[in-house]
C-alpha cells in the first residue's frame, strides 16, 4: 500500500534530519516509526482510561457500600506517586 501525506516544512526538515543522522533509512521508515510510535501511545492512553474507569466505578460502589475510609491529602499523594511508579516498571 502506499500513501502520499503532506508535511509542513518544519516536520519535513525534521524527517530527512532523523534520516541524514542515520537513525532511519528514509522518510517512509521514519514515517512508519512514528505511526507505530503514535498506535502505542494511543493504546497505552486508552488501556489506562479504561483502568481508571474501572477503579472510579469501584470507587463509586465503595462509597455506596460506606467502605471508604478518609484519607489526607498526604496518603492521596503517597498512593498515587506508587501507582505511577509501578506503571513505570
Amino acid at each position: 500500500m502506499s500513501t502520499n501525506i503532506s508535511l509542513t516544512p518544519e516536520l519535513e526538515e525534521y524527517a530527512r534530519n532523523q534520516v541524514a543522522s542515520g537513525l532511519y533509512g528514509s522518510i517512509s521508515e521514519f514515517m512508519r516509526s512514528a505511526v507505530r510510535t503514535h498506535r502505542k501511545q494511543n493504546i497505552e492512553h486508552n488501556i489506562y482510561l479504561r483502568d481508571m474507569h474501572r477503579e472510579l466505578a469501584q470507587a463509586e460502589a465503595e462509597i455506596d457500600r460506606g467502605e471508604i475510609s478518609p484519607l489526607n491529602m498526604q496518603e492521596i499523594i503517597d498512593e498515587v506517586d506508587a501507582e505511577l511508579a509501578a506503571r513505570k516498571k
